[in-house]
């Protein structure tokens, strides 16, 4: 923490009874998808630092009973939501606008519901989609997030980001300084992750691909993909979404649709075997603030096939092979994936890339805005 833990946080003025305040009343188990994973994995990383500061998380009874493990590591201050997002809203501003028995907040769900200007507040935004792919959103979302997102870099003393690329996004946006954001990568179990070393040779030959069916996902192009490359099933998994009817009609369709499986939402074991299993993920998204599944094949030893967009070339470095949407190019890609050294270079590569979005280094940076916040 530096200079004696920052005087013990100044003993934290000598008067807080919890350091930091987290809301996640935002979230509902199963419905908000990479959003719940990085906050689920952020706290799980915490969870491991002792000498950190004392934290309570304000949580449904939903969110508590789906992740047990926070009540053994964290004060749960419970709160029943009732009438959807606007019940949870109205909740929101109601309990924040109070002081709480902390000096600083951190609204984990993306956006500040009320100001309160005896209490510090920093916010993590995982993206600006809405701005980017508007289209992706209703009008009633978009006109939510247009007043929601400006007031939250308003009220926030700082704005945590998964990506330099989320924060050069809020920075073309909104004129958002970059100064003021912090980097905090989702975190990664790594070394349980590579505890099992995974085949050089993949055991069964099949591209994978794990997401929720929205236009940017660019299913259909993988689809494409199939029918170039002989003798190599694709197995998609995810949710339903927008998209959802219009990627199975692709499906049907397609030449290869006996090569072409969607397995839906599968649990952490079975995606686990599938990354550990597959000829390589392959990541065509128009858009990422980040894009979790390609940092967690590599800590598999499942080889990276991604595209150029938003954030996905900085995540993954040098770990795997990134390149514009042509299927000429990703078919060459891909045929490159059954020559063993090829293979076994882009595996070793992708574990070195995985290890910089380790626990250690996401719990770190979190703490990091923490201490700047409570230690001035």
């Amino acid at each position: 923490m530096g200079q004696n833990s920052c005087s013990d946080r100044r003993r934290l003025q000598d008067l807080a009874v919890t350091d930091v305040t987290i809301n996640l009343l935002w979230l509902r188990p199963g419905r908000v998808g990479g959003s719940e994973r990085y906050a689920v994995q952020l706290l799980k990383s915490l969870c491991q630092v002792q000498d950190r500061p004392s934290i309570e998380l304000v949580t449904s009874p939903e969110t508590y009973a789906a992740h047990p493990f926070l009540a053994e590591h964290f004060a749960i201050n419970q709160q029943k939501v009732r009438w959807g997002r606007l019940g949870r809203i109205l909740q929101e501003r109601r309990l924040f606008r109070a002081n709480l028995a902390s000096p600083l907040i951190h609204h984990l769900g993306g956006t500040i519901p009320v100001f309160n200007p005896d209490i510090k507040s920093v916010v993590t935004i995982y993206d600006v989609q809405y701005r980017d792919i508007p289209n992706n959103f209703s009008p009633a979302k978009r006109i939510f997030l247009n007043n929601a997102i400006p007031r939250a870099l308003e009220a926030a003393e700082l704005v945590c980001v998964p990506s330099k690329f989320c924060a050069n996004s809020l920075q073309r946006h909104f004129g958002f300084p970059k100064e003021r954001c912090r980097l905090v990568a989702p975190p990664f179990d790594i070394q349980a992750q590579q505890t099992q070393q995974p085949t050089h040779s993949p055991r069964e030959k099949f591209l994978l691909y794990p997401a929720v069916t929205w236009p940017h996902k660019s299913h259909k192009f993988l689809i494409e993909l199939a029918e170039h490359v002989n003798d190599v099933r694709l197995i998609f998994t995810g949710a339903s979404g927008p998209s959802h009817a219009e990627v199975v009609a692709a499906m049907k369709h397609s030449p290869a649709a006996d090569r072409i499986v969607h397995l839906g939402v599968v649990g952490d074991e079975q995606l686990d075997s599938l990354y550990r299993q597959a000829l390589c993920l392959v990541f065509p998204s128009r858009y990422e603030g980040f894009g979790q599944p390609i940092v967690e094949a590599m800590a598999r030893g499942c080889p990276v096939i991604a595209s150029q967009y938003g954030a996905i070339p900085e995540t993954v470095g040098n770990g795997g092979v990134t390149l514009p949407l042509d299927v000429d190019a990703w078919s060459d890609a891909v045929q490159q994936m059954f020559h063993p050294e090829h293979r076994t270079e882009l595996i070793d590569s992708g574990f070195r890339r995985a290890s910089d979005f380790s626990s250690q280094h996401s719990s770190t940076a979190q703490l990091a805005v923490y201490r700047e916040l409570l230690c001035p």
